[in-house]
């Protein structure tokens, strides 16, 4: 035992040395292996997150090529631009342009409505608009109606079978009063290849519808200043309303 004392006094400073030497080398090299791990570890983290990017990136990449081109849209019918001829018993007779949804009664509005004379009870106000259509708005107390597509109520039949019937109607028509002048409808000029007016009788009628609005029947026409029996009785069977 005493020996073992006089060794370790001898050698104290050596063995203390090496015991810090050993220890020293024991951190280097845990301290080593924890930098050693921690550096995988960070390297498999980021190679983990590169994988996961690029795998993300070709799943959206594949999810857009396989989704199916939208359908173009198609322009709607109901943008459609239409005219129509408005005509008879409203206050601004003229073509209007109108779309394809639009009805009768739309018509009527664009031309400024009613005049005071019109017959509301022959329209057929609900009736959808065809392009080159003629609306006429008879006036109250009108034996004949020019022919019109909204006389009658909306039908399954094809524009072109419309077309059609309008057509034959109309030259029915025209073959009874294609001699006949319309005392609403006429202008001066017109009104002048009566026999017996000239240019002061033509004022007189155009005067009197513009301020009494158009002839009811043409019996009315004794009414304007100038126009008695007499003169009444040589035109009935050139005029019409």
């Amino acid at each position: 035992m005493d020996r073992i004392r006089e060794f370790i006094n001898d050698y104290l400073y050596q063995i203390l040395i090496g015991l810090v030497s050993v220890i020293v080398i024991f951190m280097f090299v845990i301290g080593g292996m924890f930098i050693s791990r921690g550096g995988q570890s960070g390297s498999h983290d980021d190679q983990a997150v590169i994988e996961s990017a690029g795998s993300t990136s070709e799943m959206a990449s594949t999810a857009s090529s396989t989704v199916p081109d939208q359908p173009k849209q198609v322009a709607s019918g109901s943008n459609q631009q239409m005219y129509v001829d408005v005509k008879g018993a409203v206050k601004n007779p003229g073509v209007y342009q109108v779309s394809a949804n639009m009805r009768v009664v739309d018509a009527i509005e664009l031309a400024g409505g009613y005049n005071r004379s019109a017959d509301k009870k022959k329209i057929n106000l609900a009736q959808k608009l065809t392009d080159q259509q003629v609306i006429y708005v008879p006036i109250r107390g009108e034996k004949a109606t020019p022919v019109t597509s909204t006389m009658s109520p909306a039908t399954s039949e094809t524009p072109a079978d419309g077309a059609a019937q309008s057509a034959t109607a109309s030259e029915e028509s025209t073959a009874g009063s294609s001699a006949q002048i319309n005392l609403n409808t006429a202008d001066k000029t017109k009104l002048q290849e009566l026999t017996g007016i000239g240019d002061k009788k033509a004022d007189q009628i155009i005067a009197y519808r513009q301020a009494h609005g158009q002839f009811k029947n043409i019996e009315e026409l004794k009414e304007v200043p100038g126009f008695g029996d007499k003169t009444f009785a040589n035109l009935k069977s050139s005029i019409c309303v």
